[in-house]
C-alpha cells in the first residue's frame, strides 16, 4: 500500500477542487456554469507558479470521476451493448441498463443524459481552464502552454467519447450557460474529430513525456499519441495510427508489464504498460470516490467483497477464451462464483450471477471501506498502442506480426507469422474484454450487425445512442436526433 500513497497528489489536487464543484452541478440546468470558488480568480495579477496554475487542470482530472464520465453511464453504452458482457445483477434491477443490454433504449433512457451531461460539464472546466491560464500572467509559456496541453488532452478525451456515442455533437470552447449551450447545432462527425485532432497535436507538443511517481495519472506526450491514433483509427486513417504508434514504439518510454493478472489488481497501477490510468482513491472515507470498480463488484458476497454485480462475463466471451486456449486472460478476466482468489478471498458459491468481473477485482486488504475504491481505471495501455501499430501495418504494409506477437507472447500464446485483420480483431477482444472496448471495435469494422444482431442490434440505427430527449426538448429543435430515434 505504500506505492498506493505516492500517488495521491494528484488526486489531493483534484478532490480539493471536486468539494466544491460537486455540489454545484446537480441542477441539469446549470450543469455548464464554472464556479469560481477555490480557484484563482481571472484578474490574478502575480505570476502563478506551475503549481499554482496546476489547480485548474485539477478540476478537469478530478470531474473524470464522475457517475456518467467512469461509472453506471460509461459501463453500459461501451461495454454492456456488445457480445462480452451481460448486464448482470438481478433480471429486474436497473431497468435503463436493461435497456443497454437489449438494444430498446430510446431518448428517455436516464444513462444517456448522465453520460451528456457530465461529459459536458467536465468539458466545461477544461474550457475554463484552458481560458483562464491563457490570461494569466505565467513567468514563461512553456509553464503556461504545459498546463493547457493536460485541459485540452483531456477535453479531447471527453470529445472522442461523445463523437463515439452520438456521432457529432456541439462544439464548445467557452464557458456557458445551459440556455446559451442549447442554441448550439451539432457539429458533423469529421468537424468534431478535427477538433479533437488539434487538442492533441497541441498536446504533444506540450506536454512532459513523463512525471516523478508522486504525479502518477497526469496525461503526458504518449498519452496524447495514443488517443490521438486511437481517434484516428475509429476514421480508418491508418498511415497515421501507424505515424503515432511507431514514434510511442520508438519512445521505448513503456513496456508490456509480464504478469497480466497482477496488472489488474493494486500493485499493477501506473505500471511500465500505463499510457493513460484514471487514479481513484477510497481516502477520505470515499468522501470523492468513483464506483467504477464498486458495481461491478460480486454481488451479495462477504464484506467488502461485494458490489453491485454489474458488467459480467458472457458466455460468449467465456467460449470464445476457451476455443482459443486463451487462459491466462481468461483467468484474469473471469471471476466464478464459489471460487477463492490467488490472495486467499472467497467469492460465495451464493452470488445471483456465475461470474463476475476479474479485472476490478481487488483484494480484501485494499477494501477498507467498499470494494475496489482503490481499484484505478486502465483508459490506454500500451497493449492497445501495439495492437493499433499491428493492424495499421496491415492496412499501410510493413511489420503487423511483431507488435501482435508481444502481446500473444505475454498471453502464453504461439505467435502468429502472417497476421490477418481478424487476428488482430480476436487478440483485441480477448486482451481488452470488459474494458469497454469491443462494442465500438465491432462498430467501426462493421461487424456489429451480424455479431449483435441476434442481441436486438438494428443496423442503421444502433451505431451510435441517441441524444438524450432532454437536450432537444432544451434546444427548441436546435439539436436533430439520430436516425431511428
Amino acid at each position: 500500500m505504500a506505492m498506493k500513497k505516492l500517488h495521491l497528489s494528484i488526486q489531493a489536487a483534484g478532490i480539493s477542487l471536486l468539494m466544491v464543484l460537486v455540489p454545484l452541478f446537480t441542477a441539469c440546468e446549470d450543469f455548464l456554469d464554472i464556479p469560481l470558488e477555490a480557484q484563482l480568480p481571472v484578474d490574478y495579477e502575480k505570476e502563478p507558479t506551475a503549481e499554482e496554475g496546476f489547480r485548474y487542470v485539477s478540476a478537469v482530472y478530478a470531474g473524470l470521476r464522475s457517475w456518467g464520465i467512469s461509472v453506471f453511464p460509461y459501463i453500459g453504452m461501451f461495454e454492456i451493448t456488445s457480445d462480452d458482457a451481460d448486464k448482470g445483477s438481478t433480471p429486474d434491477d436497473a431497468p435503463s441498463m436493461i435497456e443497454m443490454n437489449s438494444f430498446t433504449y430510446d431518448p428517455a433512457n436516464d444513462l444517456l443524459l448522465s453520460f451528456w451531461n457530465d461529459h459536458y460539464r467536465v468539458i466545461g472546466n477544461a474550457n475554463f481552464a484552458i481560458n483562464t491560464l491563457n490570461e494569466l500572467n505565467f513567468e514563461n509559456d512553456d509553464i503556461r502552454n504545459a498546463l493547457v496541453a493536460e485541459a485540452k488532452f483531456l477535453r479531447a478525451f471527453l470529445y472522442l467519447r461523445l463523437n463515439l456515442a452520438f456521432g457529432g455533437v456541439p462544439l464548445v470552447e467557452t464557458t456557458l450557460t445551459a440556455e446559451e449551450f442549447a442554441q448550439i447545432p451539432r457539429s458533423g462527425v469529421n468537424e468534431v474529430y478535427d477538433f479533437i485532432e488539434g487538442d492533441l497535436i497541441f498536446s504533444i507538443d506540450h506536454l512532459a513525456s513523463a512525471y516523478s511517481l508522486n504525479e502518477a495519472g497526469r496525461a503526458t506526450s504518449g498519452a496524447a499519441r495514443a488517443l490521438l491514433a486511437r481517434a484516428y483509427m475509429y476514421q480508418e486513417h491508418w498511415q497515421e495510427v501507424r505515424e503515432q504508434t511507431d514514434a510511442i514504439i520508438l519512445s521505448n518510454s513503456y513496456a508490456l508489464y509480464r504478469d497480466f493478472y497482477q496488472l489488474f489488481r493494486v500493485v499493477g497501477q501506473n505500471s511500465s504498460e500505463s499510457v493513460f490510468e484514471l487514479q481513484l482513491t477510497s481516502r477520505d472515507q470515499g468522501r470523492y470516490r468513483c464506483e467504477y470498480g464498486f458495481v461491478q463488484g460480486p454481488r451479495n458476497n462477504f464484506s467488502r467483497l461485494q458490489g453491485w454485480g454489474f458488467n459480467v462475463p458472457s458466455a460468449r466471451l467465456i467460449d470464445f477464451f476457451d476455443g482459443r486456449g486463451d487462459d491466462i486472460r481468461k483467468f484474469a478476466t473471469v471471476l466464478p462464483r464459489g471460487s477463492r482468489t490467488p490472495a486467499g478471498d472467497s467469492i460465495n458459491a451464493n452470488c445471483p450471477n456465475p461470474y463476475y468481473n476479474n479485472k476490478v477485482y481487488t483484494e480484501l486488504k485494499y477494501n477498507t471501506i467498499d470494494y475496489a475504491l482503490d481499484h484505478n481505471i486502465r483508459y490506454i495501455r500500451y497493449a492497445e498502442v501495439l495492437l493499433m501499430n499491428s493492424e495499421a501495418a496491415l492496412h499501410t504494409g510493413g511489420d503487423a506480426a511483431t507488435p501482435l506477437n508481444l502481446v500473444r507472447e505475454r498471453a502464453g500464446l504461439e505467435p502468429v507469422a502472417v497476421p490477418t485483420l481478424e487476428d488482430v480483431w480476436d487478440e483485441r477482444r480477448a486482451e481488452f474484454a470488459l474494458e469497454k472496448h469491443r462494442f465500438f471495435d465491432l462498430v467501426r469494422t462493421g461487424r456489429a450487425p451480424q455479431v449483435l444482431g441476434p442481441l436486438g442490434f438494428q443496423s442503421g440505427k444502433n451505431e451510435v445512442f441517441p441524444i438524450p430527449q432532454s437536450q432537444i426538448d432544451l434546444s427548441d429543435g436546435v439539436l436533430v436526433q439520430n436516425p431511428g430515434y
